[in-house]
């Protein structure tokens, strides 16, 4: 990494994390949609972590891979901590998830609930209008719309208006995916949607 990207790195705010006993008391919270007024891209997650549960932030631990990958793919101008929510809406990004309900794993949500976010996520992309959904996470993507062969990239179908892009999970347990592959797929999508 150049000594100017440690540094963009570096001026990332930092936050004190929740206790173990606040993390625990997040189990089955929920944390509203960030919703920007004109939304470029809507980013899909799973469902909220324990710490998202705690602090009300999407993607609410700050290691968590989102921050530095939407920093390096070009969709923010420095690697953002999960607070600075203004900055996501000015850029046009909005987040939300198919399961509203706080875990500590996403292996903790059946795929009826990920089914059930379904008709939910296509009552918001009507009501925002977002260019680009992007769903991050293969599995629920697949579990939720019934396409068990699809793959990481745009997909030909829409949700309502809005394009449908298939990103991995930015989450460090998906080994699958090194933080430059990650990048290299979120800039595919941030150069089809800001172009």
């Amino acid at each position: 990494m150049s000594d100017a990207a440690g540094a963009r790195f570096a001026a990332a705010p930092t936050r004190r994390r929740p206790s173990r006993d606040a993390l625990l008391a997040a189990y089955g919270t929920t944390v509203p949609d960030l919703v920007a007024p004109a939304t470029v891209v809507l980013l899909c997650g799973i469902n909220p972590s324990l710490e998202s549960g705690a602090t009300g932030f999407h993607f609410g631990t700050p290691s968590n891979r989102l921050w530095p990958v939407l920093h390096l793919a070009g969709f923010t101008p420095r690697r953002l901590h999960p607070s600075e929510t203004d900055e996501l809406v000015r850029r046009g990004i909005s987040i939300t998830n198919l399961v509203h309900r706080s875990t500590a794993r996403a292996d903790e949500i059946s795929d009826d609930e990920v089914r059930a976010g379904v008709p939910r996520l296509t009552e918001l992309v009507e009501r925002v209008a977002p260019r680009w959904v992007a769903f991050l996470g293969l599995a629920a993507y697949r579990i939720g719309f019934g396409r068990r062969g699809a793959k990481v990239g745009r997909q030909a179908e829409t949700l309502g208006s809005a394009g449908v892009w298939l990103l991995p999970n930015p989450s460090g347990l998906n080994a699958h995916y090194q933080l430059p592959d990650l990048v290299r797929v979120y800039g595919e999508l941030r150069e089809t949607a800001y172009s």
